[in-house]
């Protein structure tokens, strides 16, 4: 009888041991399987955010705000309407009661005049939804150009917005707000030669 009973001790232990194991396993793969589908979500929804920001500003370099600026930042015809087609099937939450704790979304469109050589001039800062403004500031799209390049205008894009988890792991509140959601900001710049400096006239 003992040595049966010590036998029987010797046959379960490998199995205590194998569901331990496969308990860690199954853990570590659960964790790597919900990172990876939170990860691709948000990288999608990145992705979709950088090109609505690349095709508004596309279509507003070859439109003119110095003519008909209404037109030009009209949220129903004009490029903020392209901005917010483009990001379907996401929505800004434009909410805004509290910007410590509230999403405050945004599309933000900027026009420069730009001289050879010379600091930008911002002929334009238009927030659409009244959230945000432009985080560049001239010498920062200056920076961006080359000293030597001949006259030109310039049209920026930024939009702002607020990522909510799909899965809600609790690893990513970190890197939340104190909103609960993970703000970013994503622009396009684009030539505008409707912004274009115009020659000083010769005596």
């Amino acid at each position: 009888m003992l040595v049966w009973k010590a036998k029987k001790n010797v046959q379960q232990k490998p199995k205590a041991q194998s569901a331990v194991e496969l308990t860690l396993v199954i853990s570590v793969l659960l964790l790597l399987l919900t990172a990876m589908v939170e990860f691709g979500v948000l990288l999608n929804t990145y992705i979709t955010v950088q090109d609505a920001a690349r095709t508004g500003a596309r279509e507003a370099s070859v439109a003119d705000p110095i003519v008909n600026p209404s037109l030009f930042f009209n949220i129903d015809y004009g490029v903020p309407s392209i901005v917010i087609r483009a990001l379907a099937p996401l929505t800004l939450d434009t909410t805004c009661a509290n910007p410590a704790t509230d999403p405050c979304d945004d599309i933000v469109i900027c026009v420069y005049s730009v001289r050879s050589g010379q600091t930008p001039v911002r002929l334009y800062n238009v927030s659409v939804y009244g959230n945000r403004t432009t985080q560049f500031t001239p010498a920062q799209i200056a920076a961006r150009l080359d000293s030597a390049a001949p006259n030109t205008g310039l049209v920026s894009i930024e939009i702002f917005y607020s990522y909510r988890q799909l899965l809600n792991l609790p690893w990513m509140d970190p890197f939340e707000n104190a909103g609960g959601f993970l703000p970013f900001r994503v622009f396009a710049i684009m030539p505008l030669s409707a912004a274009e400096p115009t020659p000083t006239p010769r005596p």
